[in-house]
């Protein structure tokens, strides 16, 4: 450790000069309250309503799993149902267990590559933009459409294990996720919606 005769100050690290302003004081009180993902791309989608609101309850971490159910006091089982390897969370559920793992493995391969696999240490928000970081413009909306089915998909295959009993395979998920889509577009082809 060095030692200086030099007087102390005193710094405010939430500005860039470090000095306080009554602004950045304000402004920090708000930091992590909300999303700062670049979340157009989710109200653009080519999705039902259902997938693009659910999408944002994804994006701000606020879907039902374990961690959140317990800050609010409702009794759950903390544990993945699906992995039965970690607490559940939104980033858990969807991007890092193993099953999710391996549904995005299959959609990676389905799309040629197009959609990355995430990490198995991704965080929502640093995915999310990762992710979209990837599109083109002429692409981003095809992007956020598969990565919203996707996530919708693997929350439902957790639905389904919790209140029916039911478990599938990653492969049934990605059919699922593709019938969807085609679903979808079939109905828009004939409405004559782009």
């Amino acid at each position: 450790m060095v030692f200086s005769f030099q007087p102390d100050t005193i710094s405010w690290k939430w500005t860039a000069i470090g000095q306080y302003s009554s602004k950045s004081a304000y402004a920090i009180q708000f930091a992590g309250s909300y999303c700062t993902c670049n979340s157009s791309a989710i109200w653009k989608a080519k999705t039902e309503g259902k997938h693009h609101f659910f999408g944002w309850l994804f994006l701000q971490q606020k879907i039902q799993t374990a961690d959140n159910l317990m800050l609010k006091g409702i009794p759950c089982d903390p544990q993945c149902c699906l992995c039965d390897q970690a607490p559940k969370s939104a980033a858990h559920l969807c991007l890092q267990c193993p099953f999710a793992q391996e549904v995005w493995f299959l959609v990676h391969g389905w799309t040629e590559g197009l959609i990355a696999v995430p990490s198995w240490d991704a965080q929502v928000g640093d995915w999310w933009n990762d992710a979209m970081s990837r599109a083109t413009t002429h692409n981003k909306s095809h992007f956020a459409t598969v990565l919203l089915y996707t996530v919708w998909n693997i929350w439902n295959e957790r639905n389904m294990m919790i209140f029916q009993g039911l478990a599938q395979s990653p492969v049934r998920v990605l059919s699922l996720i593709k019938q969807e889509m085609a679903v979808r577009h079939q109905a828009c082809v004939a409405r004559g919606i782009n």
